[in-house]
């Protein structure tokens, strides 16, 4: 099959390059504009029937008029001094700031508003509220204890992580900076930008930051890394523009499928893609460049050798991407739907590199000829030089000789020598990592603002609203009550709600809770009851009274149709930052305590529901431990039937699946260690895609190289005995996976050049891992062990181990002096 593929490449190559141009231009024009086609969010993504999912659509139909999406918060401060805000500063924000932001509403189109029969907003503003300390429900709630703070809460329509909410934000920014408005601001007097949708635009604005510069630093990597292992320009350029064809075709596929759509996407799912495609894409011509320069020298002509390295690596680099797009095709069957789209996008992505590898690369070679090795040579066959350094100088010979070839030259001496200790040292050095991993596996972070720069407007205003409310403000617990038995605008339902309140008062402390608000306690467990002081009024005050209390009434229990008076609501806020792992700790507990706190009347048909920053981040931890499990699986599975299929031995089969697993617990435990290393203090784990992501890519990817190390043996293994074929391909095949190592490293390093620090996280972790598996788990331990199973140190467990062909052959020496100096 390879063999025809190669002599139509090089009978056709003119041909084939112009279907590749006209292809990439096609399809790039035909395609939609990428942010047209990818969906911004992150609990978007959990599956329909998530806990927290349920209890929003009840939210929305109990309370429509209190669109549940994301909030920007306005923190006005006034730091110094006893007396905290003053009375014209409580003015200011009344009638300076809030007519401010209601005239950017008005330039916007006006407030968002919600169609409740078709459950859809209005293509107006995403404002779709302003709350200041005089809203009639909750305005007491945005007043500091200490008087030192004031809240405004411009309420959005939309999730907090869509693009639309950063026009919004930028408004309310320029608004502030303004030099006009500033002289309007009382002196002494702080303002700063904090709440969920603030946060969710600075994490976009990152997420595009981190997306250009790791594409940037990709290619310039590459580029760099393409000359050093070359010295030939034109060589260097031709696997770069492989892939940069690949990867463009392949997003505007992606993007027009999704219009379609037949797949989804969502926002950050390209800077995957890239660094998947020039990773692989540069490793799959590397090895086929390697190929043609060792038919070069064997006397064959270009185009021979072009024709010649087809067939013999063609089936090595499909098996190798069909491996990895098996391995990370895996994640299609992860419920979260990040996972599930990011393993069909980077599959369906490596059939483009792959193909144009095959043909593409071979084709521009043609096109190239004998200038592309230049300077080294202008003749048919590449001769040995320093490139365009004169032949006489000291840096040209130092150049030519071949320091790769020597260094798995020693390795393989010494792995003769001593096998078992080599092996037994090396594994040593590494476990305790892969302890650590264990140890750790569990301490993930799942917090928004532990990703962003301590500089940027969203962290700086959580700090200020955190140092005068609880941490739990900034995103309070909702639970949700749902009898249809229960009427809690009477006294049972009433009383119902006072007791639950009471016990859980009573575990205040243990369960971390700062505030309760609910009907009986609308503005906190310190504020007076309200029903009490309106009895004491009478005439016109009272009735004044009665209507906020109806308003308040309202805010904590449904009015709707179908629902009426039979939901309820109880807002929690916990001493814990909702998006910590302590928050999630913290729900637990509270849960067990309302569970069994619950009055008679309650337990019976009542459906209770928790909603919020915390349960949605508890839902996605939930949902990914599983996926991370099930995946886990999936892989080593998938990964295991195709060396059986492609090698035929299933016992070294299952040692290739053995020792790419444990490059990855030693890797995770080694950037545990680092990231922990770093920042003590305020590690709080690594973010909780970077498992899941690093187990897919490392496992799917490691294979890679011991399929080229296990084929080539499999090939000198024909003509030598078994042990001289395991040093033979160490030797032939080392340099070229050392270069496609450290490619693939530097291409996943570029991640780190990004502010996020997830991604700087995963980049790290990426790059250790592969050079991990290049430079010690593929030279080391693999053929260590190859050479033990093949010198009969197993006894006759070494038939099952993979190694009965050879053992009942001959018996193996346990040492082959011919190969030791």
């Amino acid at each position: 099959m390879f063999r025809v593929l190669g002599n139509n490449v090089v009978r056709f190559w003119q041909i084939i390059l112009v279907c590749w141009v006209v292809a990439v231009a096609g399809i790039s024009y035909v395609a939609p504009e990428w942010s047209s086609v990818v969906q911004n969010g992150e609990f978007a993504f959990l599956p329909a029937d998530s806990p927290s999912l349920q209890g929003e659509k009840l939210f929305k139909r109990a309370f429509p008029d209190d669109l549940l999406a994301s909030s920007i918060v306005i923190v006005v401060r006034r730091e110094h001094g006893d007396q905290g805000l003053r009375p014209q500063d409580l003015k200011f924000i009344e009638d300076t700031l809030k007519p401010q932001l209601e005239k950017i509403v008005e330039e916007q189109g006006g407030y968002a508003t919600e169609n409740t029969e078709q459950g859809e907003v209005s293509q107006k503003s995403n404002i779709s509220r302003i709350r200041t300390y005089t809203d009639k429900s909750i305005g007491n709630l945005l007043q500091s204890e200490d008087n030192k703070a004031s809240l405004v809460i411009v309420e959005l329509s939309t999730e907090f992580l869509d693009q639309s909410n950063a026009k919004t934000v930028e408004s309310i920014e320029h608004l502030l900076a303004n030099d006009e408005f500033k002289k309007t601001i009382e002196p002494g007097l702080d303002i700063t930008l904090s709440g969920i949708a603030t946060v969710g635009r600075d994490m976009i604005r990152a997420a595009n930051q981190s997306a250009e510069a790791t594409e940037l630093w990709t290619v310039l990597l590459v580029v760099l890394l393409l000359i050093i292992i070359y010295r030939a320009p034109i060589l260097a350029l031709i696997p770069l523009f492989t892939v940069f064809v690949s990867v463009k075709i392949a997003l505007s596929v992606l993007a027009i499928l999704s219009s379609w759509g037949w797949v989804g996407l969502f926002s950050g799912i390209e800077v995957y893609v890239t660094v998947i495609l020039y990773g692989a894409g540069v490793d799959y011509c590397l090895f086929l460049i390697a190929r043609h320069r060792e038919e070069l020298d064997k006397e064959c002509t270009f185009k021979e050798a072009v024709s010649n390295s087809i067939a013999t690596v063609g089936s090595a680099l499909a098996a190798s991407a069909g491996t990895t797009m098996c391995g990370i095709g895996m994640m299609v069957f992860a419920e979260f739907g990040k996972f599930q789209q990011a393993g069909i996008a980077m599959a369906l992505s490596l059939f483009f590199v792959l193909l144009a590898s095959l043909t593409l690369s071979p084709a521009l070679l043609c096109l190239a000829g004998r200038f592309a090795y230049w300077p080294q040579t202008f003749n048919e066959r590449v001769a040995i030089s320093a490139g365009w350094l004169t032949p006489s100088s000291v840096m040209a010979r130092l150049m030519q000789r071949n320091w790769a070839g020597s260094l798995w030259e020693s390795v393989s001496l010494a792995l003769l020598r001593k096998p078992g200790k080599i092996w037994l040292s090396t594994f040593m050095i590494l476990f305790p990592f892969a302890l650590i991993s264990l140890a750790c596996y569990g301490n993930l972070s799942y917090g928004l603002l532990s990703e962003l720069p301590s500089e940027d407007p969203s962290v700086v205003g959580t700090k200020a609203v955190q140092g005068h409310y609880p941490a739990g403000a900034t995103g309070p617990l909702t639970l949700l009550f749902e009898n249809p038995d229960v009427n809690f605008s009477n006294s049972e339902g009433r009383n119902a709600i006072e007791q639950l309140t009471a016990a859980l008062l009573e575990q205040k402390d243990e369960l971390g809770i700062a505030d309760i608000r609910n009907m009986t306690k609308p503005f906190g467990i310190g504020a007076a009851d309200e029903m009490e002081e309106a009895r004491n009024l009478t005439g016109l005050r009272k009735i004044g009274a009665l209507s906020r209390i109806k308003l308040i009434k309202n805010y904590y229990v449904s009015s709707e149709p179908e629902l009426e008076n039979h939901v309820t609501r109880m807002d929690l806020i916990l001493e814990k930052d909702p998006f910590s792992h302590d928050s999630m700790m913290q729900l637990e507990r509270v849960k067990k305590a309302v569970s069994s706190a619950l009055p008679a009347n309650l337990r019976d048909n009542t459906e209770l529901y928790y909603i919020g920053a915390t349960a949605s981040i508890s839902d996605l931890k939930n949902v990914t431990d599983k996926d991370q499990a099930r995946i886990d699986i999936l892989v080593l599975g998938s990964v295991f039937i195709i060396l059986v299929i492609l090698l035929r031995r299933p016992a070294i089969s299952a040692y290739l699946i053995l020792s790419v697993f444990f490059s990855y617990l030693v890797t995770l435990g080694v950037t545990f260690t680092v990231f922990w290393a770093l920042d003590p203090y305020n590690f709080t784990g690594l973010d909780w895609k970077v498992p899941m992501f690093l187990f897919t890519i490392l496992i799917a990817v490691g294979e890679d190289y011991n399929i080229y190390l296990i084929t080539r043996i499999d090939e000198e293994q024909k003509t030598r005995d078994p042990v001289d074929g395991v040093i033979s391909a160490l030797k032939s095949t080392g340099g070229i996976i050392s270069s496609c190592g450290i490619i693939m490293a530097g291409t996943f390093a570029s991640l780190m050049a990004g502010t996020l620090v997830g991604m700087q996280q995963l980049g790290f972790a990426l790059a250790f891992g592969v050079l991990l598996d290049t430079f010690i788990i593929r030279p080391i331990i693999v053929p260590a062990y190859l050479i033990m199973l093949y010198r009969g140190y197993f006894g006759s467990w070494g038939k099952y181990l993979g190694a009965a062909q050879f053992l009942d052959a001959k018996p193996q020496p346990k040492l082959d002096s011919s190969h030791v100096k």
